[in-house]
């Protein structure tokens, strides 16, 4: 039995009783409650909205602590699905033999690169847009396809958005780790050293970085097209 607009909006305007901070467990959860309240009116339950909702809540949820802790549980099943998704694409793209083969190609090619600044500039200058257009896409990706309600946030966009800081963060590492084990050079920094590479070792950072700027733009496009947190 279909339930009215009004008790539609009465248990809406109940569920924000709960700690619920994200939108899509929020909407998962009403969904489910609006639902087994409808079958409770089909089968001929047609106590008042009040108590058939603390009915369902009780029964299926295991009262107010029950919700809050399948929230906090939801949350943690999407944090998994969306680090192990990346893991994946990450793993099949990193185990291709044919990335190997292109590496190792053009590094032997890299020794015929002119090794000025310029050129290590240039290299530097790529793998910073590598390292930061996931950041950049996936965000104007989300902020044009979730819009978030007052009052709660978006998982998707949280915790999708925290997986293109990676490639950034590396990057971070890749220039000023090195520079804890060797020391300063006359006062150079890690950017200063990170210009004194080898050109194959640039290259091979390169491509490192193109294949993570790739799987994590892909990463996006699959979670956005699932758009399920279960």
């Amino acid at each position: 039995m279909i339930l009215t607009t009004e008790e539609t909006q009465w248990v809406a305007d109940r569920m924000k009783m709960y700690d619920i901070k994200y939108q899509e467990i929020y909407y998962e959860i009403l969904d489910h409650i609006l639902t087994a309240i409808e079958l409770k009116r089909g089968n001929g339950d047609n106590r008042e909205i009040a108590v058939v909702f603390q009915d369902v809540v009780d029964t299926d949820f295991g009262g107010y602590m029950g919700i809050e802790t399948l929230a906090i549980q939801q949350e943690q099943i999407y944090r998994k699905f969306v680090g192990g998704t990346s893991s994946k694409i990450l793993g099949k793209n990193l185990s291709d033999w044919r990335i190997w083969a292109f590496t190792l190609l053009a590094s032997a090619l890299a020794y015929k690169l002119p090794d000025t600044k310029t050129m290590h500039g240039v290299f530097f200058v790529v793998i910073l847009l590598l390292a930061f257009t996931p950041l950049i896409y996936t965000f104007t990706l989300i902020s044009s396809n979730v819009k978030t309600i007052k009052g709660k946030q978006s998982l998707l966009k949280a915790h999708l958005m925290s997986q293109t800081f990676l490639p950034g963060m590396l990057l971070n590492g890749i220039i000023y780790i090195p520079s804890f084990f060797s020391g300063f050079v006359d006062g150079e920094n890690g950017f200063k050293l990170m210009l004194r590479w080898p050109m194959p070792a640039l290259m091979v950072v390169l491509i490192f970085f193109a294949v993570l700027n790739l799987s994590v733009i892909n990463l996006c496009r699959l979670i956005l097209d699932k758009r399920s947190i279960s």
